[in-house]
């Protein structure tokens, strides 16, 4: 899995409000998403309040 691909998945599973599986996933394929996985720390950290600021800042709301 490419490394856009797996950010992808982990927007998806953020926004569909499945944090459990995202941080999974997120932890099943962290080396794969090299450069991104910062961005994607930070859609997974700070909480009910900075879940739901990713995911506006994701659909640019």
């Amino acid at each position: 899995m490419n490394a856009q691909d797996a950010l992808d998945k982990i927007k998806e599973l953020v926004s569909g409000g499945n944090l459990d599986d995202a941080k999974q996933f997120f932890e099943d394929h962290k080396d794969d998403l090299g450069d991104y996985a910062d961005q994607a720390k930070g859609l997974l950290g700070g909480g009910a309040d900075g879940i739901m600021d990713s995911v506006k800042n994701l659909f640019g709301k």
